[in-house]
């Protein structure tokens, strides 16, 4: 018997290539299975503190959303990229998702200095991008397809000058920042509303991020008189040398803080004590605040505290439930969009935001979005509250505009 081998090689060749489209077909079906939503953050360098709060945040909202049906019928696959707290980086990290990894939108970054560069790329690709960015430079104009779940640095900071003014009689008040981009665009815009309210800051100072000794400047601002401060910055770490700062100079004036304080005041106050607390107040979302007469453990975030309480590991190290809180809600917001607009497209996905924002139902309070402002949360969602640091039974703070 003759076995013609080339006709035996030839069918194995088939065969095998056979296999191979096989396989390439069930791989390309699983990968629709999936959609990719990239997370761009600084998981080192300066800013890591920031990165593993919002990474654990993210994974929280991204489990969620597969739980209810994913986005577009998809389950959402969450791919990290770190920033490593450096703009320049940052911008290469979100290529290297978009055009590499195949990511169809993006949450993050933190800040806006890091924030600012990389709406360059998701611009550019028409991806739609939420951070928590304050900086009042991201107009829809300059970053169509980029929201953001902070409000300006600014309306963070209204309310305090309110209440400093209106409500403790403060007429001579200090205004202290980071040097970050959100802060430093804030500042001229906060001395132009305290000279509408009648009061210019007696001192200005500003410290670098993660600045190590920062009594220079709560020295120059207590020679110059000042009877209250405003502090408005980004990182957690910030905040608390500000107050461990002011009770090493045994200074016991008023902080007013912006939600940066809020947010990591559990934790901060852990590592301080609860004196270092005496006097704060900050801003925070109605919807992470009480009144004496509200519900225990009815409210979203209320119900947002048990679970992430349940599921991430040392959240207390974190700051606790509202440390997670403004980067929990970015995929969650992502979502609905993408649902609501029928596509990952960056310039249909916008349009549905700033036209349907009001839909959404997010924890924090009402959100909002035009074609002239990006920033989500609407301005009446910003409560001050006292003692930050101390949380009622189901997680919420208590503010200061309640009903006696």
């Amino acid at each position: 018997m003759t076995v013609n081998t080339s006709g035996t090689r030839q069918l194995r060749r088939l065969a095998l290539a056979s296999v191979a489209l096989l396989a390439l077909g069930a791989t390309g079906a699983s990968a629709q299975e999936t959609i990719k939503m990239g997370g761009v953050m600084s998981i080192t360098g300066g800013g890591a503190s920031i990165g593993a709060v919002a990474t654990e945040a993210w994974k929280l909202a991204v489990e969620e959303i597969n739980e209810a049906g994913g986005i577009l019928g998809k389950k959402v696959e969450l791919v990290l990229g770190d920033t490593a707290t450096d703009p320049t980086h940052g911008v290469s990290e979100a290529r290297r998702l978009i055009d590499n990894v195949g990511v169809e939108m993006l949450v993050g970054p933190a800040t806006s200095q890091e924030t600012i560069p990389i709406t360059s790329v998701s611009t550019e690709k028409k991806v739609a991008q939420i951070s928590t960015a304050a900086s009042i430079e991201l107009t829809p104009q300059a970053a169509p397809f980029h929201f953001s779940t902070s409000v300006t640095g600014l309306y963070q900071m209204m309310p305090n000058i309110d209440y400093a003014i209106d409500v403790l009689g403060a007429t001579k008040i200090g205004l202290i920042s980071d040097n970050g981009g959100m802060s430093k665009a804030a500042v001229s815009e906060i001395i132009e509303y305290m000279k509408e309210k009648g009061v210019e800051p007696v001192i200005t100072q500003e410290f670098p991020f993660r600045a190590e000794d920062m009594t220079p400047q709560l020295f120059s601002m207590r020679s110059a008189g000042a009877e209250a401060i405003l502090l408005i910055n980004s990182i957690g770490d910030d905040s608390r040398k500000v107050l461990e700062n002011r009770a090493d100079i045994g200074w016991d004036v008023p902080v007013l803080a912006n939600q940066t304080m809020s947010n990591y005041a559990v934790g901060n106050a852990a590592i301080l004590g609860e004196d270092a607390f005496e006097g704060v107040y900050s801003t925070q979302f109605v919807g992470m605040t009480y009144c004496p007469d509200d519900a225990v453990g009815e409210s979203a975030f209320a119900k947002f505290v048990k679970r992430a309480e349940a599921t991430v590991p040392n959240i207390d190290r974190m700051g606790g439930a509202p440390s997670l809180n403004p980067y929990y809600i970015q995929p969650l917001i992502m979502a609905a969009a993408v649902n609501g607009a029928g596509t990952t497209d960056g310039e249909a996905v916008a349009k549905w935001i700033e036209e349907n924002a009001d839909q959404i139902q997010v924890q924090i309070g009402a959100i909002a979005a035009s074609d002239k402002s990006h920033f989500l949360p609407a301005p009446e969602s910003i409560k001050v509250t006292k003692n930050p640091h101390l949380l009622r039974e189901d997680g919420l703070v208590e503010r200061v505009d309640c009903a006696s």
